[in-house]
């Protein structure tokens, strides 16, 4: 017993398969599967033409290790982070920025005791959490920006932001500051 044969040879069964593709290729479905096929096709092909390799967007040199050392360390995971993270209320923000900008500091050198360890380890963790949230605030609007089709003026910013950055770092690595810390952390 079984199943009565649909097809006798192999030349019906593969001309039954052609006119079903066509068939298919036909209805709305077929038509919306074959679009987004070749939308694949033209983004993969398109994104290989861009394609940077150079790690960075404005084709400057590779990333220094001590950065991507410093970058790979874990955020905290404090209470002071957390809040600072969401943007309580609870955590006063007010004297925070004079610590956004880069050293040295106009205050005098903070004496080595516990407690000023204990109060820079918080200060770190409620300034990670407050970059973290003014990152998060940042990829927001680009999104915002993305949506709107401004996408020339986002690669326009973050390329900027990058040669800002890595000018800091560049600056700051030559005089030393960072390498310490990433032997520290690890």
């Amino acid at each position: 017993m079984g199943r009565r044969a649909k097809y006798f040879t192999l030349e019906e069964k593969n001309a039954a398969l052609r006119q079903q593709k066509i068939s298919y290729s036909r209805t709305e479905r077929g038509k919306a599967a074959r679009r987004m096929q070749n939308a694949r096709a033209n983004a993969k092909l398109r994104g290989r033409k861009r394609t940077n390799t150079s790690g960075s967007l404005s084709n400057t040199k590779p990333l220094p290790q001590s950065l991507i050392a410093l970058a790979a360390l874990p955020l905290p995971d404090s209470f002071l982070f957390q809040q600072a993270y969401s943007g309580s209320e609870l955590i006063d923000e007010s004297d925070v920025f004079q610590w956004d900008k880069p050293p040295p500091y106009d205050s005098p050198p903070p004496p080595n005791s516990p407690h000023e360890a204990r109060f820079t380890r918080n200060l770190v963790d409620v300034m990670h959490g407050r970059q973290c949230r003014l990152e998060e605030e940042t990829r927001a609007r680009y999104a915002q920006m993305f949506a709107a089709a401004n996408v020339d003026v986002i690669l326009q910013e973050i390329q900027a932001a990058e040669r800002k950055l890595m000018g800091n770092w560049n600056k700051l690595n030559e005089q030393g500051r960072f390498s310490t810390i990433v032997e520290r952390q690890t």
